[in-house]
């Protein structure tokens, strides 16, 4: 299928159902995260458990973003699962013709967003990197992390700060999207890893998807899914955090942010900030 087909609207339309399949055979064959992260992240994302971009979301990002956007603007996209981050910036660009590259530690969604790219006719290159050690400099106008930072380990955030600092172009933009969530606390890590665990087999059956791959993989997959999601959880950086890094890098903070409801004594809340900050010339 191409972008010529009438099954396909806009070439920035992006299908988590119908890329299943695909996705999962991808990464059981690459993934190298330190669980097989990407094997499971299709299925969660298609069933609506992980991954749901949200329109209010959308419309602070985009109101933020596109003043940065032209044609031939250099972004990267710092850490992505799979394509629906190119597709949301692609659709906001609208008419303009940005340059696309996405960078991540893992070949298997760059793997993906590659087949997905050429499909499509999407102008993107992706770059196999990690940011705790990445070491480009000035190339970037803007680079945007999407839930990023919770995927780096604390004691490495200042220095995956510092490197996006230094590889933006004096007067380039960082745009940071993270989540503006409570912190699951060490006495309640096993509860709510278990809770979450059995809501998500729930999801997955309702949706279809329990035969996806073999029961008792799947049951692995999901087990270490909740695990993953609890120790982010437990150790998720605070936005005065975030702006104390953002700061600290050598970076102009120019906007704060906050989409979602506020979350005092709800710890089901799932709201995100938007921090964007700028090197100086």
């Amino acid at each position: 299928m191409t972008v010529d087909s009438p099954a396909i609207s806009s070439k920035w339309d992006d299908d988590p159902r119908a890329q299943v399949a695909r996705a999962v055979a991808i990464a059981r064959e690459l993934c190298t995260c330190d669980y097989p992260y990407h094997v499971s992240w299709p299925l969660l994302r298609a069933a609506g458990i992980f991954g749901t971009h949200r329109p209010r979301e959308d419309e602070v990002l985009s109101s933020l973003l596109l003043p940065f956007i032209a044609d031939s603007t250099r972004i990267l996209i710092a850490g992505s699962a799979d394509a629906a981050t190119l597709c949301t910036i692609g659709r906001m660009a609208g008419d303009r013709k940005p340059d696309f590259t996405v960078l991540d530690r893992c070949p298997a969604p760059l793997k993906l967003i590659e087949e997905f790219a050429a499909e499509r006719r999407i102008d993107c290159r992706t770059l196999r990197a990690d940011l705790t050690s990445y070491a480009e400099e000035s190339r970037w106008d803007i680079v945007l992390t999407h839930y990023t930072f919770q995927f780096i380990p604390s004691e490495e955030r200042s220095n995956v700060l510092e490197r996006l600092s230094r590889s933006l172009v004096p007067g380039g933009t960082l745009i940071c999207v993270d989540k503006d969530v409570p912190r699951i606390s060490a006495a309640d890590a096993t509860d709510a890893a278990d809770t979450w665990y059995q809501k998500s087999w729930r999801k997955l059956r309702a949706e279809g998807f329990e035969s996806a791959l073999p029961a008792s993989l799947c049951d692995e997959l999901l087990r270490q899914a909740a695990g993953g999601r609890v120790r982010r959880r437990m150790s998720m950086a605070s936005i005065a955090q975030l702006i104390e890094g953002v700061r600290g890098a050598g970076l102009a903070l120019i906007e704060e942010r906050r989409v979602g409801s506020a979350y005092p004594g709800d710890p089901a809340a799932d709201s995100c900030v938007i921090l964007v900050a700028s090197r100086p010339r």
